[in-house]
C-alpha cells in the first residue's frame, strides 16, 4: 500500500557536530525534517543551516528535561535549578511534573510560551512540534500544550505511536514504554485534532534509538504498512552511535527500500499541507 514517510532529524541546534549530521543527511540523504532546541549552544547555527536548505521542514523540539530553559527564572515553583538547566532523568522529571502539577501549571505554560517564541524569532516556519524524549506527551504536559498548538497554529505534532515492528530483534521484547506511549498518545490525539494539529498513522525510532544503523533502518522501511509514518534519528558527527544514523540516512540501499515498499518522502510541512487541503 503506498504511504507517506516523514524522516526527523531531533536535537537540531544541540551541537555542531548534530548540526552537521543533519544538514547532510538532508542534503544527501532522504532526511526531510528537523526539530530544533531553542535553549542550546547550537542553535543559531542550525538557523542558519536551516535557512540555506528551504525544502528542510523545521518545528520545536520541546525541552522540559535534559537541557535548558528558555523562560527567565521568576518567583515561586521553577521548573529548572537556578542555572536553568532542566531535570536531566525524563522518568523523575515527569514524576514532578505529575505530583506538583498544580503548582507548576504556570510556569509549564510560560516554558512553553518562551520556547514557542524563540523559536518564532528565529524566522523559520513552525512546521511541527515534538519533544525531547517524547515528554511533551505527558498527560500534565500536553493538557497546557494543547490550547496553544491551537493558538500558535502547529499544524503538526508527533504522537508516538511504534507497533511490534519497532520491535524487531532487538532487546527487551516486553518492554512496556511503547504501549505507555502509545496510550499517551491516544489520548493527545483528540485533544491536538480539536487543534487542527495532525500527526502520522505511526511513529519508529523509540525502541531502536541509540542503534539505528542501515540494517535496522532498512527492516523497519521493508515493513512499513501504515498510510502516513514517521521515523526518527539523531544522527551526530560527535558519537559512533550518531554517525551509524547519519551513514544510514545517506544509504543508496535505504533510499531504494523506500521507493520499494512505495512510500513517497514526505515532511511535516507537506503532510501537514496536504491533510489541510
Amino acid at each position: 500500500m503506498p504511504g507517506e514517510l516523514v524522516v526527523t532529524g531531533d536535537d537540531f541546534g544541540k551541537s555542531s557536530e548534530v548540526n552537521a549530521a543533519v544538514e547532510a543527511a538532508h542534503r544527501e540523504g532522504i532526511l526531510t525534517t528537523a526539530s530544533l532546541m531553542v535553549a542550546e549552544p547550537a542553535f543559531d547555527d542550525a538557523v542558519a543551516r536551516a535557512r540555506a536548505c528551504p525544502e528542510l521542514a523545521t518545528g520545536l523540539h520541546l525541552v522540559l528535561c535534559d537541557g535548558r530553559a528558555a523562560s527567565a527564572p521568576s518567583a515561586g515553583p521553577r521548573l529548572a535549578a537556578a542555572d536553568g538547566v532542566f531535570e536531566r532523568s525524563p522518568a523523575r522529571a515527569g514524576i514532578r511534573y505529575w505530583r506538583e502539577r498544580r503548582a507548576l501549571r504556570g510556569p509549564l505554560e510560560r516554558e512553553l510560551r518562551a520556547q514557542l517564541e524563540r523559536y518564532l524569532a528565529s524566522g523559520l516556519p513552525l512546521d511541527h512540534l515534538d519533544g525531547h524524549h517524547h515528554l511533551h506527551l505527558h498527560p500534565v504536559v500536553f493538557d497546557v500544550l494543547a490550547p496553544l498548538l491551537g493558538e500558535y497554529r502547529v499544524p503538526f505534532v508527533r504522537l508516538v505511536h511504534e507497533d511490534a515492528l519497532g520491535r524487531g530483534a532487538l532487546p527487551r521484547p516486553h518492554d512496556p514504554v511503547p504501549a505507555i506511549f502509545a496510550a499517551l498518545a491516544r489520548r493527545a490525539r483528540r485533544l491536538a485534532d480539536a487543534q487542527g494539529a495532525v500527526g502520522t498513522d505511526r511513529v519508529y525510532g523509540l525502541r531502536a534509538t541509540g542503534r539505528m544503523d542501515e540494517r535496522e533502518l532498512l527492516r523497519l522501511v521493508r515493513g512499513l504498512r501504515a498510510a502516513t509514518v514517521e521515523i526518527y534519528f539523531h544522527p551526530s558527527r560527535a558519537s559512533e552511535p550518531g554517525r551509524r544514523e547519519e551513514e544510514a540516512l545517506r544509504s543508496n540501499a535505504v533510499r531504494q527500500a523506500v521507493k520499494d515498499a512505495g512510500y513517497a518522502l514526505a515532511s511535516t510541512r507537506t503532510l501537514a499541507r496536504r491533510r489541510a487541503a
